[in-house]
């Protein structure tokens, strides 16, 4: 079949390099199979993992509001206030770490906006 190679090439080496041919193409088919397979799996443990995050959030939100009511109480009455002095503490110590939360949240966004403006010149479709 491969008569006509002979007279340029050494028939042993022919074989050698045909083999490496082959070897070489099926590692590299192999391979991209391989790294879609491994893609695919990633996202599905990562999705099975969101999930999850999902389903415990809410749990896990609430005993933080329940520890950090249990130190603010713990913090009022070292303090020795009275009763509606503590809760109104409690209650401005909330509201302010939630306004600080939703403006850090707001600032983030807008500038992440700005940051992709500002190179979307250089960005190809």
């Amino acid at each position: 079949m491969f008569e006509f190679i002979y007279s340029y090439v050494e028939r042993e080496d022919f074989v050698r390099y045909l083999r490496l041919t082959i070897f070489v193409a099926f590692y590299i088919l192999l391979r991209g199979y391989y790294v879609n397979w491994s893609k695919q799996r990633q996202v599905k443990q990562q999705i099975e993992a969101d999930e999850r995050e999902k389903k415990e959030m809410p749990e896990k939100k609430k005993e933080e509001a329940k520890k950090k009511k249990q130190e603010l109480h713990e913090q009022a009455v070292s303090f020795g206030w009275g009763k509606k002095t503590r809760k109104n503490v409690k209650l401005l110590e909330e509201q302010l770490r939630e306004n600080a939360d939703e403006l850090r949240n707001r600032h983030q966004s807008s500038y992440d906006a700005a940051e992709d403006h500002d190179i979307e010149e250089f960005l190809e479709e």
